[in-house]
């Protein structure tokens, strides 16, 4: 009994993405006819064939590979037969488990064709080096899907599966957007209603009473994606969740943005969230629904946290003061606990860490509005020296250092292209065995290195280039949407979204009508001494 399980085989065959361009001479047809051949001529009994289709060989967590472990730790196999150790893993630290320790505890003899491979006969020694190279194969195979995922991420294409709610994919083109005429009038009367002020609770109770289908029912009713049981019935409650998520979403504003998480490695399947700025972001790729002004107003709206307060007032100062000692925010507060009488006070105050800088609601107003109608007044009578004032800084600012920024950044791009060429071209060599495995791994980590340096150059150059273009935008982004106003008679939460930044309190100096109290208002996207007369 023994030995017939001695002579019990294994085949076991793999195939997945990692193998490139050997897909064909891979395939699992190729691989089950060259090991039953072999097991035929070498007079082993086929035990059974162990398949693992499509699962990279970076993971050991194949459900046929396991099944087959499970059967070898039972006693069932005495013999592994597969065409090449690639097809066992690209693990290097797992290939050597399992064939220096897990194999030979077993008794299991493990072959590998076309690579000489037989643990049986003992002349192994080429193995780890082969298991080497297989790794690093997967890890070049990794790089180059990731590399062309980036490259369709610089194009703008989408490739989600599902349009975003609002969208449908363009029958000519399933990487192209168009809106979809089934829900792009909610989709956009949700940024009209949060452009307004209204709160993501407020605008889902308004969605839910108008019978909207919430984005979840609308695919499931026509992609059939999502839960199959449970209670429809609240197909159309819309949650202030939802609401968030489409009003955070740049795609409304004809942006595709890419890369927004990776893997950890090659070897890990567990997914990390990216930093923002190291998203993929490309604009214009198809038909917004919502203006670029109009949708970060709403992320300034999104940004305050809503607080109700005692006296049933419209807060519309709510997430602009600040102090100018502490830097803290500013709360409701009424002097001596005056009733109908109210205004402002430091958050730091009451906790006994920063003094009084209480203004009144009435005051506040009162500064606000006259800087407002001020600076309206002004740059309406001077928007042309004004537009050319701000275009002369923006050509002027650095004038060298951006040439020098440009040419850089034209260097450093074009290095990386010759470095990835020359890692390729070494990989190429030493498959071809024109190239010793210690020579390829000394020359590819001496690129590899010099090619992390030059991306990080490259970053750097850029980031220093749109620094310069953002204050252009900036201030024309300010002039576009003064011109929205042609006077300004009353304060609302919209014209301060539009117009300021922030506003500054400071301590108040002196008692009784000897009283003063400095006040900034800072405006948004401009810097205030383009005012100066």
């Amino acid at each position: 009994m023994i030995k017939q399980q001695q002579n019990n085989a294994a085949l076991y065959l793999r195939l997945s993405r990692d193998d490139g361009g050997d897909a064909e001479s891979n395939s699992i047809g190729t691989q089950r006819e060259i090991l039953r051949r072999y097991a035929r001529e070498s007079g082993f009994d086929l035990y059974g064939e162990y398949i693992d289709d499509g699962i990279s060989g970076t993971t050991f967590e194949r459900p046929n590979f396991q099944r087959m472990i499970s059967d070898v730790e039972a006693g069932k196999i005495g013999i592994i037969l597969c065409k090449d150790l690639s097809r066992l893993g690209r693990n290097n630290a797992m290939v050597a488990y399992f064939t220096e320790i897990f194999f030979i505890e077993k008794s299991v003899r493990f072959i590998a064709l076309n690579d000489g491979i037989d643990t049986f006969k003992g002349d192994n020694e080429i193995m780890p080096f082969k298991s080497v190279i297989n790794e690093y194969y997967a890890r070049d195979i990794s790089k180059k899907i990731r590399s062309a995922y980036r490259a369709q991420a610089h194009k703008g294409v989408f490739t989600g599966s599902i349009a975003p709610y609002g969208y449908m994919k363009s029958p000519e083109n399933k990487h192209l957007l168009i809106p979809n005429p089934d829900t792009v009038e909610p989709a956009r009367s949700i940024f009209e209603m949060a452009a307004q002020g209204k709160s993501t609770v407020a605008i889902a109770k308004a969605l839910t009473a108008q019978g909207y289908l919430t984005p979840s029912a609308y695919v499931r009713k026509h992609f059939g994606y999502g839960h199959k049981g449970g209670d429809y019935r609240h197909d159309t409650d819309w949650s202030p969740c939802s609401i968030g998520g489409i009003l955070r979403n740049r795609v409304y504003v004809g942006q595709i943005v890419s890369c927004k998480s990776t893997s950890q490695s090659f070897k890990s399947k567990k997914v990390v969230r990216l930093p923002e700025d190291e998203h993929v972001v490309v604009e214009n790729t198809h038909e917004g629904l919502v203006t670029q002004d109009t949708f970060d107003r709403i992320q300034d709206f999104l940004s305050l946290k809503k607080r109700g307060n005692k006296r049933d007032f419209d807060n519309i100062f709510q997430g602009f003061m600040k102090c100018a000692d502490c830097g803290a925010g500013f709360s409701v507060a009424s002097p001596n606990g005056k009733e109908g009488y109210f205004g402002y006070n430091c958050t730091k105050h009451r906790q006994h860490y920063c003094t009084s800088h209480y203004i009144s609601y009435k005051n506040i107003y009162r500064i606000v509005l006259e800087a407002l109608q001020e600076k309206l007044a002004f740059v309406q009578k001077n928007e042309s020296e004004l537009t050319q004032y701000a275009q002369k800084l923006a050509s002027q600012a650095n004038a060298r250092d951006m040439k020098f920024a440009r040419s850089e950044l034209g260097r450093s791009r074009k290095r990386s292209g010759e470095l990835d060429a020359l890692i390729q071209k070494l990989f190429e060599q030493n498959a071809a065995g024109l190239l010793t495995d210690e020579r390829f791994f000394t020359l590819s980590s001496t690129y590899e290195t010099e090619q992390r340096q030059v991306k990080e150059r490259i970053a750097q150059m850029q980031a220093r280039l749109d620094e310069q273009d953002e204050g252009t935008r900036n201030a024309m982004r300010f002039f576009e949407i003064v011109r929205k106003y042609t006077e300004i008679t009353e304060l609302d939460t919209r014209v301060l979204r539009d117009l300021v930044d922030c506003v500054v309190i400071h301590k108040p100096e002196g008692r009784g009508k000897a009283r003063t109290q400095k006040v900034v208002v800072n405006f948004r996207f401009i810097k205030d001494n383009w005012f100066s007369s």
